[in-house]
């Protein structure tokens, strides 16, 4: 549900199987006692939101979050697509025979047997496990949030490429900002959702309102901007990356802080595979440990700023007292 002035907002931001950090920084965060009235989430931020915004008490909302990160060791939601696996052989068997590869394709498609030939994994389970975390009628009623798309390019019988989204994404073209709340179908609900998600070659594109989306970290893994757009002043902003760029002059009217890893993240500094590897390994150690570090980082990093609020709000409190005691005195009558 919209909040007329959204005054305390969250940022999630992308990274595959890091989001379960973000786990344990929304597990501190709670125990502060602060509730967000609005959230932004790209990718794994975005479905992590979508579970907060689906309980109407923050604190039970990560809780519950909490415990679907703990299943998703269990239930293999990076199930491999038979069909992305044929599609590689079928390049390889057309040095041997030509027409192969579109003979093969063309077949699986036509039988159904392939439904997406340019993901890597197959996308049910995630999607699944998405209908059974999110009730669609309760995310309606719940935390105003918003989640970031790309708007991927389909060539008129090229079919789709992920290498050209990969290009107009470094090359100037913005990433979307829609409000689940605005959005009254389920189905096309669940497609918001799993469209910020869908990182071409691994995961297929999604179609919303006639345009097709994939991952909104492509163009936009922080988005502040949502936020500000809504006029939200102070922020939290959970990173899933030691180095995050983003424009602080781009937010000059808002209050940011910001949780970030003070440890290396990724689980190793070795170019793309770390960075691959990182973001697919759902193991419950790999999970666990993450939670571990995002719950420590937030304290680090949210512990010392509300000790200063406390003090500042104790000063405040001491001079109200002896404002109003002096008021009294000079009100008593004279003797």
């Amino acid at each position: 549900m919209k909040s007329a002035n959204p005054t305390f907002g969250l940022v999630l931001t992308g990274g595959g199987a890091k989001g379960a950090y973000q786990v344990g920084a929304l597990k501190y965060i709670a125990e502060l006692g602060l509730e967000p009235q609005i959230i932004a989430g790209t990718s794994i931020g975005a479905l992590n939101g979508a579970v907060l915004s689906s309980y109407h008490s923050f604190p039970n909302a990560v809780q519950r979050l909490n415990q679907l990160w703990d299943q998703l060791a269990e239930a293999g939601i990076l199930r491999p697509n038979t069909g992305a696996v044929l599609r590689t052989l079928s390049y390889t068997a057309q040095t041997f025979v030509p027409k192969l590869r579109e003979w093969m394709l063309d077949f699986l498609l036509k039988e159904g047997l392939l439904k997406d030939s340019t993901a890597i994994f197959d996308p049910a389970p995630i999607e699944q496990l998405l209908r059974q975390a999110v009730n669609p009628a309760e995310l309606r009623r719940g935390i105003e949030l918003w989640v970031t798309v790309f708007p991927s390019l389909k060539i008129p019988g090229l079919g789709y490429d992920w290498l050209i989204d990969f290009v107009r994404a470094r090359t100037g073209t913005d990433a979307h900002w829609l409000c689940v709340q605005d959005f009254p179908d389920d189905e096309i609900l669940y497609n918001l959702l799993l469209a910020s998600a869908a990182l071409p070659l691994a995961f297929p594109s999604r179609e919303v309102n006639g345009q097709s989306y994939v991952d909104g970290g492509l163009a936009d893994n922080v988005p502040l901007r949502a936020l500000a757009a809504r006029g939200c002043e102070n922020v939290i902003v959970i990173h899933l990356k030691n180095g995050s760029a983003w424009n602080r002059h781009d937010f000059s009217e808002q209050t940011i802080i910001e949780i970030r890893p003070e440890q290396l993240i990724n689980k190793s500094d070795t170019p793309l595979i770390g960075l691959i590897d990182s973001w697919l390994d759902f193991s419950a150690e790999r999970i666990t440990e993450l939670k571990r570090r995002g719950y420590k980082d937030a304290k680090r990093c949210l512990a010392p700023i509300m000790h200063t609020f406390k003090a500042v709000q104790n000063q405040r409190q001491s001079h109200d007292l002896v404002v109003n005691s002096t008021q009294r005195l000079l009100n008593d009558p004279l003797l």
